[in-house]
């Protein structure tokens, strides 16, 4: 499981009263799906690319929205507008999928990075993303080999809580002005490879942390002991004129890695806490997420 600190801004809640999540009427939505366990739903929105076809195995990633947030707008706002994320998926022929998280405690849509051990989709986040690629896996042909995970800020946190218990089903995942909490018991026997995007003025996960959140350079740490790769295989590019450092940390010989981008400025403005947009060494940060998940299998 993960502690889970609180401060000032509420992230998020782990708390366990059972409440329903924003969408479960999806209407006449065709992208919006429901998953039923039991009594209990949950929804999902769901972007087929355009050159899909049910002959072929399909990567899947599944991208998780921040603190507060509706799975439908972040399907609207990252899979369209500058972040555009749905037009890469068409590009190189991979479904995106937005769930929703659940109101807890605190009132607002979160997600939990624990796995709890509950077998209920409301309680148990980890187990709620067990069913959904089982869900999704039952309408389309999904390729179990090439399963990634991304997220935002909170949603961020769920990325790296599924690289720490589900890295046998995610062959690598995605972060962008998120963080990790505090570790309490990651598989260990388990690796996997990590992307990371952060700014350097982000005033809700501070890039170098606070009492209640660890600095990226934790995180970076930690995920190397966890992979057993050495810090001394650092290579640090400056790029966009200095507005980005780039690090890769890699052991080739497993095609394990860890890189960040530390967003120095963006838009001529420090970088904050939100999803990246602006090229970086004339790439869209889409385009570099997932040039680095697809690079990545589970029998790597």
């Amino acid at each position: 499981m993960f502690y889970i600190a609180f401060f000032t801004l509420t992230l998020f809640s782990c708390g366990s009263e059972k409440t329903l999540d924003k969408n479960l009427s999806c209407e006449d939505d065709t992208a919006c799906r429901t998953l039923t366990v039991g009594e209990e739903t949950r929804t999902y929105f769901v972007y087929i690319p355009s050159s899909y076809d049910d002959n072929n195995a399909t990567p899947l990633l599944i991208n998780f929205h921040g603190f507060g947030g509706s799975a439908e707008d972040f399907a609207n706002d990252i899979g369209g507008g500058s972040s555009n994320l749905n037009s890469f998926a068409d590009a190189h022929n991979f479904i995106v999928v937005y769930p929703q998280g659940v109101e807890r405690s605190k009132g607002d849509s979160e997600w939990d990075p624990g796995d709890n051990g509950a077998t209920s989709i409301i309680d148990n986040d980890v187990f709620f993303v067990d069913k959904l690629i089982e869900n999704i896996s039952q309408e389309w042909n999904i390729d179990p080999l090439r399963i990634y995970a991304s997220g935002y800020s909170n949603g961020g946190m769920m990325a790296y809580g599924l690289a720490c218990n589900r890295a046998d089903v995610f062959a690598a995942i995605g972060v962008m002005s998120g963080t990790m909490l505090i570790d309490e018991g990651c598989d260990l026997s388990l690796q996997t490879s990590i992307i990371i995007f952060h700014g350097v003025e982000d005033n809700v996960l501070p890039y170098n942390g606070d009492q209640n959140f660890q600095s990226l350079s934790a995180v970076i740490d930690y995920w190397l002991g966890h992979n057993d790769i050495s810090s001394s295989t650092l290579e640090s590019t400056l790029l966009n004129d200095g507005d980005i450092l780039r690090d890769i940390y890699a052991d080739n010989s497993r095609n394990l890695s860890i890189t960040s981008y530390t967003v120095n400025n963006e838009y001529d403005k420090p970088g904050g806490h939100v999803w990246f947009t602006d090229d970086i060494n004339n790439k869209h940060p889409n385009e570099i997420l997932w040039e680095f998940l697809s690079a990545h299998r589970l029998d790597d």
